[in-house]
C-alpha cells in the first residue's frame, strides 16, 4: 500500500554500541541515586516515628507519676 518497510527501517539512525553502553550506565546511575534517596527517606521517617514514640512514652510516664503523686497526697490527707 505504498509503504516500503525496508526504507522505513533504514531511515532511523542506529545506536552504536558505545551509545547503548553510555545510556545503560546513565540509567544504572539514576536507579542507584533514586534507590539511595528512597533509603534515606525511609531512614528519616523511621527515626521520626521512633522519636514520636519516645515522646509519647515520656508523656505517658509523666501522667502516671502525676497520678501516683495525687493518689499519695490524697491518702496522706
Amino acid at each position: 500500500m505504498g509503504i516500503n518497510r525496508e526504507r522505513q527501517e533504514t531511515d532511523m539512525a542506529q545506536q552504536t554500541k558505545a551509545q547503548r553502553s553510555q545510556a545503560a550506565k546513565k540509567a544504572a546511575a539514576t536507579r542507584q541515586r533514586k534507590a539511595g534517596k528512597h533509603a534515606g527517606d525511609e531512614t528519616k521517617k523511621s527515626a521520626e516515628r521512633a522519636a514520636g514514640s519516645l515522646g509519647d512514652a515520656a508523656k505517658s510516664a509523666g501522667r502516671a507519676l502525676k497520678s501516683v503523686g495525687k493518689a499519695t497526697t490524697t491518702r496522706l490527707k
